[in-house]
C-alpha cells in the first residue's frame, strides 16, 4: 500500500508541473507523426518549427515575468515613496526608520527603473509573444490545410510553401530583435552623451564662478629662507683650550684687569693652540700606557737690561751658577 501510494503522489505531483510549453510540444509532436509526410520532413518539423516555437514560448515568458516585476516595482515605490515623504516625523525612532527606508525604496525604484530602461523586457516580450503566435498559427494552418494552403491536396503538397513562410517569419523576428537591441544602444549612448554634456557644462560653469588657483611654480625656484647664525655642532672634543687673543702681561691671558678673553666668549669655536716645533723626540709612553705630555721650553729672552749685562757670559764659554 505505501509504494502504491508514493507512485500515484510522484504522478499526481508529475502532471502539476507540466507547463503550457510541454503540453504545446507534446500535441504538435502528436500531430507531426501523423502527417502523411516522409519521416525526414517530420524531422525538419520538430527540429525546426516545433523548436523554434518552443525557444519563442519561453523568452516570451521570461521577458513578461521580468517586464511586469520591474513595473510593480516602480509603479508601487512612486506610489509609497511620496505617502513616506509627507510623514512628519520629527523626533524619536521612528524618524531614522522612515528616513532610511524612504531612501533605500528610492534607490530600488530607480534601480529597477534603469534596469528596464536598459534591456526593454517589455518591447523584447511583446516581439517574442507575436512571432510566437504567428509561427502558432502558421502551424495551425498547415494541419488543416487552411488559409494559403487550403488549394493543396496533401501536407506533402504543401509542405514546400510551409517551410518558405516559416523561414520568412524568424527572418523577421530576428529584425525585430535586433532593431530593438540597436534602439537601446542608440538610446544608452545618447543618455551617456547627454549627462556628459551636462557634467561639462556644470564644471565650466563651476570653473567660470570659481576660477582655480594656478600651479605652484617649481621646487628650483623656490626662494632659499635666510638660515640664523648659529654655531655649528662641535664634532669632536679639542685636544686643549684654545685663544683667539695673545696672552696678556702675566703670560696666562691676564691683561691686566682681571679679564681672560676666550674664543667661547664672543661665540666663536675653540682654536687649539699649536705646540712649538721641537729638535726633540717626543718621549716614549710610560709602562702603565699613559704617554706623558711633552714639555719643551721656550728659548731664553734676550737680557737687555744695562745691569744685568754682567750676569751674560761670553760667547764660547758656559754659565756659571749666581752665588747665593
Amino acid at each position: 500500500m505505501g509504494p502504491r501510494l508514493f507512485r500515484l503522489q510522484t504522478t499526481a505531483m508529475a502532471k502539476k508541473k507540466k507547463t503550457y510549453s510541454d503540453y504545446l510540444k507534446e500535441q504538435f509532436g502528436s500531430l507531426i507523426d501523423r502527417l502523411d509526410i516522409s519521416d525526414l520532413q517530420k524531422e525538419f518539423l520538430k527540429s525546426r518549427w516545433l523548436d523554434q516555437l518552443m525557444w519563442l514560448e519561453k523568452k516570451a515568458g521570461e521577458s513578461q515575468k521580468k517586464h511586469f516585476r520591474l513595473r510593480l516595482i516602480t509603479i508601487i515605490g512612486g506610489v509609497v515613496i511620496p505617502a513616506m515623504v509627507s510623514l512628519n516625523v520629527r523626533d524619536g525612532p521612528a524618524k531614522d526608520v522612515i528616513f532610511w527606508g524612504t531612501f533605500s525604496l528610492a534607490q530600488v525604484v530607480a534601480i529597477s527603473a534603469s534596469v528596464e530602461e536598459f534591456f526593454h523586457y517589455g518591447e523584447r516580450w511583446t516581439q517574442y509573444r507575436k512571432t510566437a503566435e504567428l509561427v502558432k498559427t502558421e502551424g495551425w494552418q498547415y494541419f488543416q490545410l487552411s488559409g494559403p494552403y487550403h488549394e493543396s491536396s496533401s501536407h506533402s503538397a504543401a509542405y514546400r510553401s510551409f517551410a518558405d513562410r516559416v523561414e520568412h517569419l524568424i527572418q523577421e523576428d530576428v529584425s525585430a530583435i535586433t532593431a530593438v537591441l540597436e534602439e537601446a544602444q542608440k538610446e544608452q549612448g545618447q543618455t551617456q552623451g547627454e549627462v556628459t554634456s551636462q557634467f561639462s557644462q556644470l564644471a565650466q560653469e563651476l570653473g567660470q564662478s570659481r576660477p582655480l588657483p594656478p600651479p605652484p611654480p617649481p621646487r628650483s625656484n623656490y626662494p632659499v629662507p635666510p638660515q640664523p647664525n648659529r654655531r655649528p655642532p662641535m664634532t669632536a672634543e679639542p685636544a686643549g683650550p684654545g685663544y683667539n687673543e695673545p696672552f696678556g702681561n702675566d703670560g696666562f691671558g691676564n691683561d691686566g684687569f682681571g679679564d681672560e678673553t676666550f674664543a667661547g666668549d664672543f661665540g666663536e669655536d675653540l682654536v687649539p693652540t699649536p705646540a712649538p716645533i721641537t729638535s726633540q723626540p717626543p718621549r716614549s709612553a710610560s709602562s702603565s700606557g699613559k704617554a706623558k705630555a711633552h714639555v719643551t721650553a721656550p728659548p731664553p729672552a734676550e737680557i737687555n737690561d744695562p745691569k744685568l749685562q754682567h750676569l751674560k757670559a761670553p760667547p764660547g764659554e758656559p754659565i756659571s751658577p749666581r752665588a747665593t
